[in-house]
């Protein structure tokens, strides 16, 4: 113990100046000085004119930005937002539309092709995706999943969800949309796989995968379309499953004069088992405890000294068993007297 007790002895006050000095460092940057130099400022615009307009959700705050092109604007309360008569830049230049929606969140971008600046122009209507969010972080079985999000007022929302199975990826919720209409697919599957599955079949020796079983085979299963409506604020929630574990990924769309916009941002949905509540439980603590753990080494290497030097040394235990008890043993002789006996009548 005398060896540990010397080496904390010696650690403790390091620890203390590190946990000092690692709150107390200064804001000093190296290398700035001040100095004055003019700045010229320029600004070169187009000739011609473009206007762009689309939807998204009430009180939104739309972004146009692309390399050269910058500009932002608030739609109303339909959802209706234009830029208009903003100047053209001098070359086609790609740009992206995205919307913060009123509590903060933040659409996917659409992507629009570079468009002519040799003359005056009018795009649109550009149909933003909807803003998606989930109210909790983590689900277990049986808890209430409830998907929110904000779009066009008075519209018709459609999800896809996708789990993972051991066979491959399963799907959810079958209606797609590429922008060019609906589209029925099965996941996983492009337009040209069918003709090369086709191929195969005809040649299966060529079919590796059947051989080495390099590609896993793909269940795709449909469940009915899951929709919603937007009040007219654009609000709507949907509640999701939860009755198993599961790790889902969904998205969602909007249908606007019957057909369907992009799709919003993708999100994961983890649906856990019970027993990982008590997982959950304790990472939480440590999430607590991390930040202040060299504190809390600290503080028990303090309490380990004074522990020790109380049993060392102020324990009853110890004081009694310090305490002298002297005997005195008498060793002179005894000299053994003998008292006659009376007898009183």
């Amino acid at each position: 113990y005398f060896f540990i007790i010397i080496v904390l002895l010696l650690i403790i006050p390091l620890q203390l100046l590190y946990l000092y000095s690692k709150n107390h460092q200064l804001g000093t940057v190296a290398g700035i000085t001040s100095q004055e130099q003019e700045v010229e400022n320029s600004v070169s615009i187009g000739e011609y004119h473009f206007s762009l307009f689309g939807y998204t959700s009430p009180q939104a705050e739309v972004t146009f930005n692309g390399q050269g092109i910058y500009d932002q604007t608030i739609a109303d309360n339909a959802g209706y937002f234009e830029f208009k008569n903003r100047f053209s830049p001098f070359s086609p230049r790609e740009a992206c539309l995205s919307s913060k929606d009123q509590f903060g969140r933040i659409s996917a971008p659409v992507c629009l092709a570079s468009f002519p600046t040799q003359y005056n122009i009018v795009i649109g209507p550009v149909i933003v995706p909807p803003t998606i969010s989930l109210d909790k972080p983590n689900y277990f079985i049986g808890d209430e999943v409830v998907l929110t999000g904000q779009s066009l007022p008075d519209a018709d929302i459609n999800l896809s969800m996708f789990t993972q199975t051991q066979g491959g990826s399963r799907k959810v919720e079958s209606r797609f949309g590429n922008g060019l209409g609906n589209l029925k697919q099965e996941d996983g599957l492009s337009p040209i796989q069918p003709l090369f599955s086709n191929f195969l079949t005809r040649f299966p020796l060529l079919n590796l995968s059947s051989i080495f079983h390099i590609i896993k085979p793909v269940e795709a299963f449909s469940f009915p379309d899951l929709t919603a409506k937007t009040d007219a604020q654009g609000n709507f929630s949907l509640a999701l499953p939860s009755s198993q574990a599961q790790n889902y990924r969904l998205f969602t769309q909007v249908d606007y004069q019957d057909e369907p916009s992009a799709n919003s941002l993708t999100l994961s949905l983890k649906i856990l088992p019970i027993w990982m509540i008590i997982i959950k439980f304790f990472g939480f603590i440590w999430s607590l405890l991390k930040s202040r753990l060299l504190e809390i080494v600290i503080l028990l290497e303090i309490v380990a000294l004074i522990t020790y030097f109380f049993r060392a040394f102020l324990h009853p235990y110890y004081l009694s068993k310090n305490k002298t008890i002297v005997v005195y043993k008498n060793h002179l002789p005894v000299v053994e007297q003998v008292h006659p006996l009376t007898i009183i009548e």
